[in-house]
């Protein structure tokens, strides 16, 4: 920014308008009463335009300029801005309105901070640009491929999952037959993955004037808590008996936020730990609890929840994920509005779903809990 020459100051510099305004106030201060108004109202005029910068300034200089990207996070379950807290180390990929290549901006959050959560761009030729915005991929769980390509061959994938070719043709996941795709073990479950967010802007027009475009962001990652409780006293569960993991087809995405790998990627627990349910139905419960991280969940994609016994290998439940959460969607209400299953999944990003188990083999669901909603089961439901 030119802090040196601010706005007001390139105001008073035009000679012939200062000079104008000084001669017209000692003129008309001669004249009769309707000259003293027109005087009095041209300086009120000058006065305005001297300050207007400060009005609509939310900027460091009195006169803000240059092109930025305004980021926000509010497509979350509280609708409310989240960006300053949550969103960090952001990139930006621009290019063409035609989708190739131009540059990569990068911003730190100190720099993020500076500007509140504002990107600056600068340094392309006058045109029309579009935009893509991540926030997160410098994490070392994530990688980029077509990172200087054209934008349909642009990959972000989990680095431990193999990005798909660069030239390919994205597809649904489920257009993929289920035989050709091969399971690619999580990275390292040792802690959730780092936050990732998304965000795009349209092809507009990029020149020198100042211009201030919104960007909103939706988070690409998420947190189960999964506690899995016996309902009969006898059944003692061990964590280290059990074995919980979530199976899905969505490792890599594309410039686009979609999901375009057909291989599954298998996520298992950063944290598995007895637990303690005091329940208000059935009092005091003890199970075990599980900690999975994932990336977006999608409603048509398959996404397996699984949960078998580890010394035998047999399962005693394997269900769709998105389903199973998705139906708390059309209960929410705190956007006042039932929400769709795919809006929920990507608004929400933290999910404690407790499985009320019964039967012999724990192979029975009495009840479901997801966050603070709770499904009952008017008759025993086989999982």
């Amino acid at each position: 920014m030119d802090s040196k020459r601010p706005y007001k100051y390139r105001a008073l510099r035009q000679g012939p308008a200062t000079s104008s305004h000084h001669s017209r106030s000692s003129s008309c201060g001669q004249s009769h009463r309707s000259h003293g108004f027109y005087c009095g109202f041209l300086a009120l005029v000058c006065l305005l335009l001297t300050a207007s910068c400060t009005w609509v300034n939310d900027d460091t200089d009195d006169c803000p300029e240059g092109f930025w990207l305004n980021l926000h996070y509010t497509y979350n379950i509280l609708d409310v801005e989240a960006a300053p807290e949550y969103v960090r180390d952001v990139s930006v990929f621009v290019y063409d309105t035609v989708g190739n290549y131009v540059t990569r901006i990068d911003a730190p959050q100190t720099l993020l901070k500076a500007f509140g959560h504002r990107v600056r761009i600068q340094g392309i030729p006058e045109g029309d640009y579009q935009f893509v915005v991540w926030s997160g991929i410098g994490n070392s769980e994530y990688t980029v491929s077509g990172n200087m390509l054209p934008l349909d061959q642009f990959r972000l994938s989990l680095a431990s999952a193999a990005p798909a070719p660069p030239d390919s043709v994205p597809a649904a996941p489920d257009t993929i037959p289920a035989a050709s795709r091969a399971t690619v073990p999580a990275a390292s479950a040792a802690a959730p993955l780092p936050d990732l967010f998304f965000g795009s802007l349209p092809p507009v027009h990029f020149d020198n004037a100042y211009a201030v475009h919104d960007v909103f962001l939706m988070k690409n990652t998420n947190q189960l808590a999964c506690l899995i409780v016996p309902l009969d006293d006898s059944e003692e569960m061990q964590p280290d008996d059990y074995t919980m993991k979530v199976v899905t087809a969505n490792g890599t995405m594309d410039a686009r936020n979609r999901l375009v790998s057909p291989q599954e990627i298998t996520y298992g627990p950063y944290v598995k730990d007895t637990v303690t349910v005091d329940d208000v139905d059935y009092g005091l419960l003890h199970g075990i609890k599980f900690g999975i991280s994932t990336l977006r969940l999608m409603e048509d994609t398959d996404c397996r929840l699984i949960l078998e016994k580890t010394e035998t290998g047999e399962t005693v439940f394997n269900i769709s994920l998105p389903e199973y959460i998705g139906m708390i969607g059309s209960l929410y209400t705190a956007l006042g509005r039932p929400l769709s299953v795919q809006e929920y999944l990507d608004r929400q990003d933290f999910y404690t779903i407790v499985f009320f188990l019964s039967g012999a083999n724990l192979d029975q669901l009495l009840q479901l809990q997801v966050n603070s909603w709770r499904l009952r089961a008017y008759h025993h439901l086989k999982l």
